[in-house]
Order: structure tokens, then C-alpha cells, then sequence
């Protein structure tokens, strides 16, 4: 082969990897441009880290598609795909009633944080506090026609009334209650006793981080099958007086167990409706 044609030959091997190079750093840099970091900290109320806490991005199943854990200091940094998550978690393991480790004392539990239809569409920041109370189920919304207000529901649960009432049994997640009939005899149904009833639990809600009025609280029924209900709470809260450029709101809500000081947190992102008001 002559010089000339080893030259070409060697012009194209380079030209052939630089095209592969190419290719592979475009592809990745639009795999980095469809991932969000979410970083953070996991603490109880009294600023202590919780190390070695699984915070999860699940579906609606409750499958666990990604997961992380907190190092020492409580601290966690995650990549995961944009998109919108049907909940996230933040659990320890050791200290959860259902996997405790051996030997963990009653006063030493906890139980877990929720955020709800959690949208990740950005590198966002987010601190989680948790102890033992869960605030389950969370969903806001708007009434369409309805006063300027929102409203949130809630299914809370205290650690320490579960502990004191274990002899009951309580739905699991997504049981399937196509089968239940409602009849008379729902009347006699017994409560789990495992939340407070309305007028012992305070509660506090922040729309993008600002502090709303609660306006108005009630306490309904959720059942879990005819014989068996859980407290669960409806409340209106006001409007916040500043806006955000998100195209979501971010609702916080704490709940403090009014009689054994339990307490807990949970968040859930509202995406902002976008009509059309003219012709």
C-alpha cells in the first residue's frame, strides 16, 4: 500500500472515531438534559439528621423506580428522569414499626414522609422532616365556581395511637374496594383510632413556601371496608398572596397530634390549569 492510500486510511479511521465521539457525547448531553438532581436533607423536628434514609420515587403502584439513601449528616443527591412521580418517600428502615431493628424501643420509631404527584422538572431542593406522624393520601385542589380557596384532603396517622391500638386491621395500598357495598349496617362500623379527631390536631399549610390561612377543617370518614373507617380531614385554605413563575404550586402540609405531640409532613404539587378565556 502506498504511502498516499496509508494516509487516506488513517484520515478515515480518525474521521470514524471522532464521528463516534461526537455521537456519544451528543447523546449524553441530551441524557443529562432529560435528568433533574434533586438534592437535600432529612432531619426530625429537633434538626437532628437521619442517616441512612431511603428516600424513593415510585409509581403508582407503589413500585420503587428510583431510590437513594441520606449519609451521616442526613444529606442525599439523586439523578432522576423528568417527568412526574405519583409519590415519593423518605423512610429508615431501622426505625419503621413494620422492619424495625431488633431491640429499637417504641419511643425510638418513626414513621415515614410523603410527597404526592411530585413534578420533576428541574434541579430542586428539597428538605424533608419526619417523625411520627404520616400525613397520607394528600390531594389539593380548586372548585371550579367555588370560593377563591383551596382545598386539601388528608388521611393522617399517629405512631403512637397505631402502637396503642395494633388490633386493628387497616387498608392496605391500592386494596380494591370495587366489592364494597355501602348498607345500613356501616353505621355500626368501628373506627381504627389511629388519628386524631379533628379537634386535636393542629394544622399548618404553605403554598410555594408562604404560610396560608387554614379557613375551615372537617373531619370525614374514609373506609376501608363496611365494618372499618379511618378519620381523615377536608380543609380550605387561603389562597397565597404571592405567585411563582412555576407552571405548579407546591403545597406543604404539617400535622401535630394535639394530645401526644406527634407530628409530621407531607407536600403535593399542583400543576397550574391554563384555560382558554377568549376567542
Amino acid at each position: 500500500m502506498t504511502d498516499y492510500n496509508l494516509k487516506n486510511k488513517h484520515n478515515e479511521i480518525i474521521k470514524y472515531f471522532s464521528s463516534v465521539f461526537c455521537l456519544n457525547s451528543t447523546i449524553n448531553a441530551q441524557k443529562q438534559k432529560d435528568l433533574v438532581t434533586i438534592t437535600g436533607k432529612v432531619s426530625d423536628y429537633d434538626g437532628n439528621p437521619i442517616g441512612n434514609c431511603s428516600v424513593m420515587f415510585q409509581n403508582s403502584n407503589f413500585d420503587v423506580l428510583f431510590e437513594t439513601k441520606t449519609d451521616e449528616k442526613g444529606k442525599y443527591q439523586i439523578n432522576i428522569p423528568k417527568g412526574k412521580y405519583s409519590n415519593i418517600g423518605a423512610i429508615d428502615m431501622d426505625t419503621y414499626p413494620h422492619t424495625m431493628k431488633a431491640g429499637t424501643n417504641n419511643e425510638d420509631l418513626r414513621l415515614e414522609f410523603w410527597g404526592w404527584n411530585f413534578i420533576a422538572d428541574r434541579d430542586t431542593t428539597l428538605n424533608i422532616q419526619y417523625n411520627r406522624m404520616e400525613a397520607y393520601g394528600v390531594h389539593a385542589f380548586q372548585i371550579p365556581g367555588g370560593v377563591p380557596a383551596y382545598q386539601i384532603y388528608v388521611r393522617p396517622m399517629s405512631l403512637t395511637r397505631f402502637l396503642t391500638n395494633r388490633g386493628i386491621q387497616n387498608a392496605q395500598h391500592k386494596e380494591d374496594l370495587s366489592n364494597i357495598a355501602q348498607k345500613s349496617s356501616a353505621d355500626a362500623a368501628k373506627c381504627d383510632n389511629i388519628a386524631p379527631t379533628i379537634d386535636k390536631v393542629g394544622i399548618k399549610v404553605w403554598i410555594d413556601g408562604e404560610s396560608v390561612d387554614v379557613l375551615m377543617k372537617q373531619q370525614i370518614k374514609e373506609y376501608y371496608e363496611e365494618t372499618e373507617y379511618g378519620i381523615a380531614y377536608y380543609i380550605t385554605v387561603s389562597e397565597p398572596k404571592k405567585t411563582t413563575t412555576l407552571p405548579y404550586k407546591i403545597f406543604k402540609i404539617e400535622l401535630t397530634d394535639l394530645e401526644n405531640g406527634d407530628r409530621g409532613e407531607a407536600i403535593y404539587c399542583l400543576e397550574n390549569t391554563s384555560y382558554i378565556e377568549h376567542k
